[in-house]
């Protein structure tokens, strides 16, 4: 709720500065183009609203100036049809294809509307100055009233996941210490969203300018992790519910030694380097399994889960370790 009314907030209030410049300006003579440039822009990622910024700035003055051009000779949708025949390939060859949505839309808007057929130089200028005014409002308010970047995105995001499987971590230790009752599994479509939104938002950066920084590399590691991280959480729960494990039985030391080394890895802050307590081996096991009269495979199916996900929650604490470092 709080990310909704911060953008909601953002939005409002570069919509009411660029009413009012509008309202200001004789220049500025139809509001309609800087207040869609506005909303068109405004983004909870301060790159992304750069990135369509510059695209719709790009977009309106090449559409500008080729519905401009083309008005002299066509109008209508023969009009529209040539325009957009020439902007396609010129977009392309200049790299401009983020601009390629707005330019489009400016000759259906100047050449099918007959308030506009009589264009000018000026007039393109004019609807390009629009524009700009409602883009440079939007970065204004995103950078200076409310700045969020993208790794700050990851790093929450990826706290709020780390917070989620401590919660349920805590829950198991309680079980474990016999003080509260089995914890229910997370569920599988809850983790998988977080995982995604972390997916979502590093493709937006590697598509942008830091796409080739160590950070955003680093971050491209712990990503993959948290994916691995995830099949192999969601695939421990389930065994770990049909196993029936008993809190008080000797069989129980190597979960709970898991469960403690898990909450380290995730809880732990970065200035320490996390450490994995050796893996109980077969011996061990069937020691347990003998000792608690259950099935050995029982024992074993999530005892054997626990170590990639030890592993990939261990990896992940020494990349956040080392992304701390300066």
């Amino acid at each position: 709720m709080a990310d909704l009314v911060r953008n909601s907030l953002k939005l409002a209030v570069a919509i009411g500065i660029t009413a009012a410049l509008a309202d200001h300006f004789d220049r500025l003579a139809f509001a309609w183009y800087p207040l869609l440039a506005v909303v068109i822009v405004v983004d909870d990622n301060d790159d992304q609203t750069i990135k369509a910024a510059s695209g719709r700035i790009l977009g309106t003055m090449a559409g500008c100036l080729l519905t401009f051009w083309v008005h002299s000779v066509a109008s209508g949708w023969p009009g529209v049809l040539l325009t957009l025949l020439l902007l396609v390939p010129v977009l392309r060859l200049l790299g401009w294809q983020s601009a390629m949505g707005t330019a489009g839309l400016i000759p259906i808007v100047f050449l099918m509307i007959p308030a506009h057929v009589e264009l000018d130089w000026a007039y393109a200028v004019d609807r390009s100055l629009d524009t700009a005014v409602g883009c440079a409002v939007a970065l204004a308010v995103g950078l200076l009233f409310w700045p969020r970047s993208g790794p700050l995105l990851l790093d929450a995001t990826e706290a709020r996941l780390r917070q989620g499987l401590a919660r349920q971590l805590m829950a198991y230790r309680d079980w474990l210490a016999g003080q509260a009752p089995r914890p229910d599994p997370l569920p599988a479509a809850s983790l998988s969203g977080s995982v995604e939104r972390l997916e979502t938002l590093l493709r937006g950066e590697l598509a942008g300018p830091r796409g080739r920084t160590p950070t955003i590399r680093l971050w491209r590691r712990r990503v993959a992790l948290w994916q691995t991280l995830r099949l192999h959480w969601v695939q421990w729960e389930r065994l770990l519910a049909a196993s029936e494990l008993t809190p008080s039985a000797d069989s129980a030391a190597p979960l709970s030694d898991a469960v403690q080394a898990l909450a380290s890895h995730l809880v732990g802050g970065s200035e320490t380097r996390p450490v994995v307590p050796p893996p109980p081996t077969l011996d061990t096991w069937t020691r347990l399994a003998r000792e608690s009269g259950r099935s050995l495979l029982t024992l074993l199916a999530p005892g054997e889960e626990q170590r990639p996900l030890l592993a990939s929650s261990q990896r992940l604490a020494e990349l956040r370790h080392a992304a701390s470092e300066p």
